[in-house]
């Protein structure tokens, strides 16, 4: 028996007879090396079956199980027609040795690496399939339900009603759709710190900008972010209203002509995006928190003072 890792794994999972079970366990002993590569694959066994027992994942749609028996029993045909074919093949191993040309090529058998393909502790196409198309099925559920597992770096949206919203507002959007009241409610903002990354913003960043005071607008500041997109500099700045969810403005720098505010809805959230002196912004919230529209249209005409803090003093400081 030649011990591979074929053999190994299916040692390892239990799917090996007595007498192949005691050949591998002989090989193991005389081999350090054997013996190591059997450690590492027991260490990489998980208890998936008992980890997914616990989920409360959606049933299957009919739909897709229907394509996955359709895709076997398209499988199944072709294989009994390679079998077919494979029976006719002349046997090779009974070709004379006096053939001409010493360096000739000779035809290679086709069952051996028919063999291997076949061979009993792999696992069999039609689970293959299976597992595949239902793994392909939890993990769209899964991003659905966490669109942006991925992080701020990539735009991991599902959402069909982006109406064209750049890539960087459809992954501001769905961060900002994992916030909660309770995410912010409890934060008290340091405006010295808020000050010092204010100022970060605007000279490591090189984003001309102050946080908008909208306490008026019944919002209170939270605090503000500096994240990154693709590598560029975004900033989040994150107000709570009196009722319902976080509503944050969300900033980057788009060197493009000045663009009025325009709505939509991403990620299930309501946007209202704009452009002004190169720079991109975007009001994200849950729909009915606040009235976007209004507020988006305030600051594109520059209605609205910002938030700064007198570093020697902590104090707020208005400035228009």
């Amino acid at each position: 028996m030649k011990i591979d890792d074929a053999s190994l794994l299916a040692y390892v999972d239990g799917e090996l007879s007595d007498s192949e079970r005691e050949q591998v366990e002989k090989a193991i002993r005389e081999s350090e090396d054997l013996a190591s590569r059997v450690s590492m694959l027991r260490a990489s066994q998980l208890p998936y079956r008992r980890a997914f027992e616990q989920q409360a994942l959606p049933p299957m749609p009919e739909s897709l199980g229907l394509s996955v028996e359709a895709l076997i029993r398209q499988h199944a045909q072709r294989e009994g027609a390679e079998r077919s074919a494979d029976a006719t093949e002349p046997d090779y191993s009974r070709v004379a040795e006096t053939q001409p040309g010493e360096n000739a090529r000779r035809p290679r058998p086709r069952a051996k690496w028919r063999q291997w393909r076949l061979l009993p502790q792999w696992p069999t196409w039609p689970r293959l399939a299976v597992a595949f198309v239902a793994g392909a099925f939890c993990c769209g559920l899964a991003l659905r339900l966490v669109p942006q597992l991925a992080g701020a770096g990539g735009a991991l949206t599902t959402a069909s009603d982006n109406s064209g919203m750049t890539p960087w507002i459809k992954a501001a959007a769905g961060y900002q759709q994992l916030y909660t009241r309770d995410t912010v409610a409890l934060l008290q903002p340091d405006m010295s710190t808020t000050a010092t990354t204010v100022a970060d913003i605007q000279h490591v960043d090189n984003l001309p900008m102050q946080i908008p005071d909208l306490r008026s607008q019944g919002l209170t500041f939270k605090r503000v972010q500096r994240l990154r997109f693709h590598d560029k500099p975004l900033v989040q700045i994150v107000y709570l209203p009196e009722k319902g969810d976080p509503v944050a403005l969300c900033v980057l720098k788009e060197p493009k002509a000045d663009a009025a505010p325009s709505n939509a809805k991403v990620e299930g959230m309501n946007v209202v995006a704009w452009r002004r002196g190169e720079l991109g912004y975007a009001l994200i919230g849950t729909p009915g928190t606040v009235d976007l529209d209004a507020l988006g249209r305030q600051l594109y005409d520059g209605r609205v003072s910002a938030i700064v803090s007198d570093n020697r003093t902590g104090a707020d400081v208005q400035r228009s």
